[in-house]
């Protein structure tokens, strides 16, 4: 049983390592997903106030976006931040920040270029939409079972023999010792990942809200209001802390400020640690003593 769960893990990692690797370095960027947008030229609101009327704040973004239609307003959970309007040119889209208080446009951008967007779609679902984000969590459910295995395999022996004292011992040796520091960090974010890549995200229900507006009930818990005309975004409930809620903030690394975002991301980069050191072990020839 040992000489085959041997086996499995190898060509499960071999087969695997491009994709987790892939995986492993779009998530420890996603950690920071806020301070990068940031820096995408979308600053806060500095004015406080009242906000204004919300035809007015999407009035003001159209006059920067001459011949354009606007598609939905996005207000945001903090009250410091701008609102986003998204307006349509064809098939091009741009997305505004305004200062709900003054009505000053605060910055453009198209989020198809963005490189946070393009980042996000390759980690949640290789840019391939439902099918994607399916192919994910398995890969989600695959890395679980390979980090088990390892743990199973190779976790009473982490101490190198002198017969191996090689390239490819010294290769294992790291490849044991970074896969054991950081199994309890990918178990989490494994397991939290498959959850949210196939039931995060779907729709609820549909109810008819009253005035003129139609409220989309997710199944993670968050609510948007829609223009039952239109169907643009009038406004977006975050979830409270609910079931879904604990499972992203775990996925991300987001419950206990800076510690646990700096181990989220340790133990992203430590995928493509395992990737690299497996395959080093798996590729270099054998050396006798």
């Amino acid at each position: 049983m040992r000489r085959l769960a041997a086996r499995a893990h190898l060509w499960g990692g071999l087969l695997l390592g491009p994709v987790i690797l892939v995986l492993g370095l779009s998530g420890a960027a996603l950690v920071f997903r806020e301070e990068l947008d940031a820096l995408g030229g979308v600053p806060v609101t500095v004015a406080g106030g009242p906000p204004r009327a919300l035809d007015a704040i999407v009035a003001s973004a159209l006059l920067t976006e001459p011949g354009g239609e606007a598609r939905a307003l996005r207000i945001p959970a903090r009250s410091d931040q701008p609102y986003r309007v998204q307006i349509v040119h064809g098939a091009c889209r741009v997305d505004v920040a305004v200062d709900p208080v003054t009505l000053r446009v605060l910055a453009s951008r198209a989020p198809e270029r963005s490189v946070l967007a393009a980042v996000r779609a390759l980690h949640a679902g290789f840019h391939a939409g439902r099918w994607g984000a399916v192919a994910v969590g398995l890969i989600g459910v695959a890395l679980v079972i390979e980090s088990v295995g390892g743990l199973w395999l190779y976790g009473p022996r982490l101490r190198l023999r002198a017969s191996r004292a090689r390239p490819r011992g010294r290769s294992r040796l790291v490849h044991r010792v970074v896969g054991g520091a950081s199994l309890a960090v990918g178990l989490v974010v494994g397991v939290t990942g498959v959850a949210l890549a196939l039931a995060g995200g779907t729709l609820a229900a549909l109810v008819a809200a009253g005035g003129g507006l139609v409220r989309a009930e997710l199944r993670e818990g968050t609510t948007v209001l829609l223009d039952r005309e239109t169907l643009a975004v009038v406004a977006v409930r975050p979830a409270s802390l609910g079931v879904w809620d604990v499972v992203r903030r775990l996925h991300y690394g987001d419950f206990a400020g800076w510690p646990s975002r700096l181990a989220w991301t340790l133990a992203g980069l430590a995928l493509p640690a395992l990737t690299i050191t497996g395959y080093l072990a798996a590729t270099r020839p054998r050396t006798s003593s």
